[in-house]
């Protein structure tokens, strides 16, 4: 009966064809949301190991801004190597701040910061390291160099798009003003900009990241630390470093716990993850409306040769396996059709999905700019695969249960009748 159900999945080819474009479509929007829910679990996670184990240390009473009105104030250099010394510190990341104004009352950040350290946006933890939409990312070899890297918001009001990045520079002029910001009686820089980045935030879009050894000659700051971080060695040793850098250097900084990441889950990623589980569910409600329409037209087509298999002794369980075998290859040819789209289309649907059916339920912060951010892939592992599988079988089943209690009811008198 199992090799019977499989040979009348080939009884009508232009059925199968159509059966399975019905099917694969809302496996391949199942996908489609399940890539998008993983994505923004990893942007959590690599938060979490960012930010929520760091510590944030500035100037006591400033937010150490070098051109900020009334925020000048930094760090001494010496903390830096006093930080360094303290038990269950596993890295010292130091920070260089300035603001440009942009348009209107807007401005940007400018970021001095040693190349291959985590890069953050401005007040924010959620930006973690920022992905390379275009270019490369700052490296050892640009210390001292006059070169930097700016979020997409930054080089969209600038004009720099991805193809101009051989050629792109980006002028600052220390002498501009703005209500915040005050003038520096230094000469503007030009900085050559070899890379754009995605911080999946709108504000951490717009900022330029470049070396601090650059930040302190095109600023005249030879010395002093805007912002500090320290990472502890764990999530648990943290406020036992808290206490000890509070001792050390309580006088003259502000300490901050940074809560960002948690922040960030409680608002896009649980977002993401309920619209994205909301998806799945509608996808697999509509392979089981597929597979019951499908499957009652097959046990309607096949009256007669049911009844002529039960006149001959076939039992109803015989019969069903022949069909619910028929129900899951119809699911797995639609699944494999379905996994193939998504292999060579998944990436940018899944971009325009995320645009049109997730993005204008996120904070007003997240809605133009994650997307750009998250680690979106089509590849799909063994927690896909097992879903695909168990979502197979349930929509089989699932879609197969009035059909199957048909069979079971059906005579073969009234079958044959019927004929």
């Amino acid at each position: 009966m199992m090799r019977l159900g499989l040979r009348n999945l080939l009884r009508s080819p232009a059925r199968l064809l159509i059966v399975a474009l019905l099917i694969g479509v809302p496996f391949f929007l199942l996908l489609v949301m399940q890539a998008i829910g993983q994505a923004a679990q990893q942007q959590t996670e690599v938060l979490k190991q960012n930010v929520n184990n760091t510590l944030q240390l500035r100037a006591r009473g400033a937010m150490g801004h070098v051109n900020m009105v009334g925020n000048e104030d930094l760090l001494p250099q010496d903390a830096l190597e006093r930080v360094r010394q303290v038990e269950h510190v596993a890295r010292v990341e130091p920070y260089l701040l300035a603001m440009t104004p942009t348009e209107s009352t807007n401005f940007a950040m400018i970021v001095g910061v040693t190349p291959g350290d985590t890069k953050r946006l401005e007040s924010h933890g959620e930006a973690g390291n920022p992905r390379i939409l275009a270019g490369r990312d700052l490296t050892e070899a640009d210390r001292g160099q006059q070169v930097a890297i700016v979020g997409q918001g930054f080089a969209k009001w600038a004009g720099i798009a991805p193809k101009d990045l051989d050629h792109a520079t980006v002028t600052l002029d220390l002498q501009r003003t703005h209500p915040v910001i005050f003038a520096l009686d230094r000469p503007p820089a030009a900085l050559k900009i070899v890379g754009i980045y995605a911080s999946g935030y709108v504000f951490g879009d717009m900022q330029l990241f470049l070396p601090i050894d650059t930040f302190r000659e095109i600023y005249g700051v030879p010395a002093g630390i805007s912002w500090l971080f320290v990472k502890a060695d764990s999530a648990e040793h943290l406020p036992q470093l808290e206490q000890k850098l509070r001792a050390l250097l309580g006088d003259v900084a502000d300490i901050i716990a940074p809560t960002n990441a948690a922040e960030f889950q409680n608002t896009a990623t649980r977002a993401v993850l309920r619209l994205t589980q909301a998806g799945a569910v509608l996808a697999a409600v509509l392979m089981v409306v597929v597979v019951f329409f499908v499957m009652l037209l097959v046990v309607r087509e096949r009256a007669w040769e049911i009844g002529t298999f039960k006149a001959l002794g076939a039992s109803n369980r015989g019969i069903l396996l022949g069909f619910l075998t028929e129900a899951l290859a119809l699911c797995a040819v639609g699944a494999l059709l379905g996994t193939l789209l998504f292999r060579i289309w998944g990436g940018p649907l899944a971009q325009q999905a995320f645009g049109l059916g997730v993005a204008p339920f996120l904070p007003a912060q997240y809605k133009d700019t994650l997307i750009q951010a998250l680690p979106l892939t089509a590849d799909i592992g063994l927690a896909t695969a097992g879903l695909l599988v168990l979502v197979d079988v349930v929509a089989a089943l699932a879609g197969s249960a009035w059909g199957a209690r048909q069979i079971v009811r059906l005579s073969p008198m009234e079958a044959i009748r019927h004929e």
